[in-house]
């Protein structure tokens, strides 16, 4: 394993979670390929070698949504979060990097956050082709709320690949909800910005419509 997948595995994710990936998914990959199909079965015969602790496949989808969440697995977005992923194949994103991702000086330091933090933009910019984010930008208020959230958490200090890691994260999950305020275009299960045009709301459009002879 890299630096990176171990610096993720320290992370706040369960033991068994650490188990699936260090133990079945990473010695499954094949060289050259990013990509493991899931058994359900041998699973649960790894998890409950010494006492039953896995009983449903609904708990296996639950330590992949889990290894998902932390950025260790990629899960096709056609499949629901409940479904089950036997025979299905993940993809384990951080087995191989980018160069400028294998950088010790993101990996060295631990810090807090603070106010002036701004991500690396190699490192931004490789992370979103990892974990599949289809914008590779942030804007100030998506970074001020995710500043703010972690500035008054003293207590948790991250490298700098370890913050970008949770900012890009933080920034696709944010764009798989349905927006409210801001119009948006779908695009699999995320929400991205529309191309280029002009678009009326519904005021606009009665405006247009009251004052058109006018015009």
């Amino acid at each position: 394993m890299n630096p990176l997948e171990l610096e993720t595995l320290q992370t706040p994710i369960s033991n068994l979670a650490r188990v699936v990936y260090c133990v079945y998914l990473r010695p499954s990959l094949k060289a050259g390929s990013q990509k493991v199909t899931v058994n359900n079965k041998a699973i649960m015969t790894l998890l409950n070698n010494k006492k039953e602790v896995i009983t449903l496949g609904r708990q296996i989808t639950a330590i992949f949504q889990e290894l998902k969440k932390a950025g260790l697995v990629e899960i096709s977005e056609s499949l629901e979060p409940s479904q089950s992923l036997h025979k299905q194949e993940v993809s384990l994103p951080l087995s191989q990097l980018p160069q400028s991702l294998n950088d010790p000086s993101f990996h060295s330091q631990h810090k807090a956050m603070q106010v002036s933090w701004r991500p690396t933009e190699s490192v931004f910019n490789d992370l979103c082709k990892l974990v599949g984010l289809l914008e590779a930008f942030y804007s100030a208020d998506e970074l001020g709320e995710f500043i703010a959230y972690w500035i008054g958490r003293i207590d948790s200090q991250h490298t700098e690949y370890q913050w970008t890691q949770k900012l890009v994260i933080h920034l696709k999950q944010r764009r798989q909800r349905i927006p409210i305020a801001e119009q948006k275009t779908a695009s699999g299960h995320q929400y991205v910005t529309p191309s280029a045009g002009i678009v009326f709301d519904d005021n606009v459009a009665k405006l247009i419509e009251q004052y058109k002879d006018h015009i």
